[in-house]
């Protein structure tokens, strides 16, 4: 399977414990992702390995719903969610966080996204490279409210 793949690096004026905690704030998403309507934790609380997270929502005009897990989980420096095998549309999304000083550090996102039929990989394409640097920075937004 041909997997799309999306990333994008920011800055943050922040601890990677601090910016790692909200990321592992999976009802938080909403605050710093546009478009999620819906969203569905097991077991409650922070995300640890093998958290089951539901996501519904509308991102560039289409309904999304997704089922993942956390496969991957590196306390302040790596999260990875997947979609479970046998879903019919595939997502991997990591945050990869590399400390640059005491006080801040950079996110690396990356999306990934299997069997996108040809004719909207062009206009999905398009949209992540507007909605990547948008959610980065809502990220930073929500980040400053710490």
């Amino acid at each position: 399977m041909i997997m799309i793949t999306f990333e994008y690096t920011e800055a943050y004026d922040c601890q990677a414990a601090v910016v790692f905690s909200r990321l592992i704030d999976l009802k938080g998403r909403a605050s710093w992702i546009k478009g999620i309507m819906e969203t569905r934790i097991m077991p409650e609380g922070a995300a640890r390995l093998g958290t089951t997270y539901f996501e519904s929502g509308k991102y560039s005009g289409f309904k999304s719903e997704k089922n993942m897990v956390v496969t991957e989980l590196v306390q302040d420096q790596l999260l990875t969610m997947e979609t479970a095998p046998g879903e019919k549309q595939v997502f991997r999304e990591s945050y990869r966080i590399e400390v640059t000083t005491e006080n801040s550090c950079r996110v690396h996102f990356t999306i990934q996204v299997g069997n996108v039929p040809k004719v909207a990989e062009f206009f999905m394409r398009q949209s992540m490279k507007k909605e990547q640097p948008r959610t980065a920075a809502s990220l930073k937004e929500v980040l400053k409210d710490q």
